[in-house]
């Protein structure tokens, strides 16, 4: 299935897939936030450094996904939004519920208010992790 048919909850930045716009609730631009969206029983966490990440400089992210407490099976892919449309996209990995990764932002990108979506798939749900960013020198 997937999340946001009303029964997904999100805090932070983000709605799950297809949600009611409602959903959500903004995060201060300046200070990282965790991003969660729990649907159908399963929890899915992003863990991101900063919303204004420094080109060509380490910006650590990690998620954490689990049902009923416990991790679960499930994979990760990113996708890149300016404007609202997805303007790129990067590799699928899975993990068992939790996953760190580390992105060195190219200088292409200073500048532009991004969004970065972390498309969480476990168990037959999927849930967007969004977290808005831009790339500063």
């Amino acid at each position: 299935t997937t999340a946001g048919s009303g029964a997904a909850t999100a805090t932070a930045t983000t709605p799950a897939r297809g949600a009611p716009s409602g959903a959500s609730r903004a995060a201060g631009a300046s200070a990282p936030s965790i991003v969660t969206v729990t649907s159908d029983g399963l929890s899915a966490s992003m863990h991101p450094q900063s919303h204004h990440p420094v080109v060509e400089r380490p910006w650590p992210i990690s998620f954490t996904v689990t049902s009923a407490g416990r991790p679960e099976r499930a994979s990760v892919s990113y996708e890149y939004l300016l404007g609202g449309q997805v303007v790129a996209r990067r590799d699928r990995y899975s993990f068992d519920g939790h996953f760190a990764d580390v992105f060195k932002w190219p200088a292409e990108a200073v500048g532009y208010p991004l969004t970065f979506r972390a498309v969480i798939q476990a168990a037959g749900t999927v849930i967007d992790l969004d977290y808005p960013i831009q790339v500063v020198r």
